[in-house]
């Protein structure tokens, strides 16, 4: 564009005699300067300042793990509810003005994000030079993140004449807790593409980025139609058990005649039986291990659910990832039943303490307390947290620890806590596996190594898995129940375990 514009004004200041005659090429290269120079400041001048475009950034407030986030930056036109002007205030806005300024310009956009935020789409032009082709807003279209760029590349459009201009911007965070995006630098071409304007927006919102809960409406609509079946629960039958009365109905053929109600029978001169339900009101704690352990990474490692893009096997997920979905889907549910719940989360200290309470809302306060925890670098104690337990509500209650066995010295130490704990309370030890550890173990894992190297990494994952059956039978010695899974699939069993237990 610069050298068509020189082509054209240089004969016409030369027959114009704008510029002294020229008697070197030295005096002829000045000119041409000069002429760029002065073009330059008249496309500076015909280019509208960044700021002006009144930018207003949109984003959601809350996002699960691994989910897509798109971030909306409204340029020009009338604010709409929920969008915040970049820079924090409300300078520049206008209602009754609609008009965007700088139409058919190019416009840029770069946007400070954070690290554990991946950019999976951006705005952009298809084809280079698109915007002084056509000078319209549908010349751009979503594009993948720029390579090479850790920023992913900068997001463009063509500022269009009267509608503002949405540009959409879409990442994946992969880390738990509150993120901001952060500040914008803008940047306009002018109309001759001689100067690109520029400015820097300081702002910043944050994100809240919670547990998935992949699976929680859908274990919700089952568990409220009792097709515990079709999540993969299986239900048992049990005598007695904690039931409470909840209606009569006609017998039929192969109902018990035990639950037949003679006074019934008597009354309306046809045989009636009692139909039972579940006792509610019980009591459910959820304690939660947020130690070493459980920060170990299940990416790439899982099958079956886990290899699913949904509940994050391929993401990078670590183990408390998982243990979270589980236990926040399990607390939804329980409270759906009418149960009370509580929710503890540790690691050598006390994390995080809810007492228990019932009814869906309760649910968001589980949430709120634990949605930001992740792993830290300490051993668990997990006989300190059953204390706290013991304390904390005395009546008795059913305890699910999310946790994983311990190295094979602490396991006694485990043993007799948990031992103490059941003459108290009833309790469930969910041990969370290593999926790369039973891979390596059963010989799956892919590893660029020699075949002896192989056999020794092996020989290693075949020992420590050994250990760890031998830990797990060791605390099931301890009279409380125990159940292993891999992290991804730990909500089912989980389920099927509390359910059982509620009936016994």
């Amino acid at each position: 564009m610069a050298l068509v514009l020189l082509a054209g004004l240089a004969p016409v200041c030369a027959t114009l005699d704008v510029f002294p005659p020229a008697r070197t090429l030295g005096d002829w290269v000045l000119g041409l300067m000069g002429l760029l120079a002065l073009a330059a400041l008249v496309d500076w001048l015909r280019t509208p300042r960044p700021q002006e475009l009144a930018p207003a950034r949109s984003v959601p407030a809350t996002v699960g793990l691994s989910r897509e986030l798109v971030r909306r930056l409204r340029i020009g036109g009338v604010r709409d509810r929920g969008e915040r002007p970049a820079d924090g205030t409300e300078e520049g806005y206008s209602p009754a003005s609609r008009r965007t300024p700088g139409v058919g310009l190019l416009f840029e956009v770069r946007e400070e994000f954070p690290a554990s935020f991946a950019v999976v789409a951006r705005t952009g032009l298809p084809v280079a030079g698109a915007s002084e082709a056509t000078r319209e807003p549908a010349s751009t279209c979503s594009l993948p993140p720029a390579a090479g760029d850790p920023t992913g590349g900068p997001d463009r459009v063509v500022l269009s004449a009267e509608q503002p201009v949405i540009v959409s911007r879409t990442y994946r965070p992969s880390l738990r807790g509150v993120h901001a995006l952060g500040s914008l630098r803008l940047r306009l071409r002018g109309p001759w593409g001689l100067i690109w304007r520029q400015a820097h927006i300081r702002a910043r919102q944050e994100v809240a980025v919670e547990p998935a809960l992949a699976g929680l409406k859908r274990a919700l609509a089952l568990a409220a139609s009792e097709r515990w079946h079709d999540l993969g629960v299986r239900r048992l039958r049990r005598r007695g058990g904690l039931t409470e009365f909840e209606s009569l109905r006609e017998y039929v053929r192969g109902d018990d005649v035990r639950l037949v109600d003679w006074k019934g029978f008597a009354r309306h001169g046809r045989p009636l039986v009692r139909e039972y339900q579940e006792e509610r009101g019980q009591e459910l704690i959820i304690a939660i291990d947020c130690g070493r352990r459980m920060g170990a990474s299940t990416a790439g490692a899982e099958s079956g659910a886990g290899a699913d893009e949904a509940t994050g096997g391929l993401r990078g997920w670590s183990k408390l990832d998982h243990a979270l979905d589980a236990a926040l889907e399990l607390a939804a549910v329980a409270l759906q039943g009418g149960d009370r719940v509580g929710m503890v989360a540790f690691d050598h200290r006390l994390r995080s303490f809810v007492p228990t309470g019932r009814g869906a809302p309760h649910l968001a306060n589980l949430k709120e307390a634990v949605f930001d925890l992740l792993p830290s670098g300490s051993e668990s104690d997990l006989g300190r947290v059953l204390r706290e337990i013991a304390v904390r509500h005395p009546r008795r209650a059913m305890v699910i620890l999310l946790t994983d066995v311990a190295d094979p010295l602490s396991v006694p130490e485990q043993v007799r806590d948990l031992a103490a704990a059941s003459r108290r309370h009833r309790i469930l030890f969910a041990a969370l596996d290593d999926p790369s550890l039973r891979r390596a173990a059963e010989g799956s894992v892919a590893l660029d190594l020699a075949p002896d190297q192989l056999a020794s990494v092996g020989a290693a994952a075949r020992a420590m898995a050994a250990e760890r059956r031998d830990g797990l039978r060791e605390i099931a010695r301890s009279g409380v129940r125990v159940l292993n899974s891999l992290p991804a699939e730990s909500a089912a069993p989980v389920l099927s375990a509390w359910l059982d237990a509620r009936r016994a």
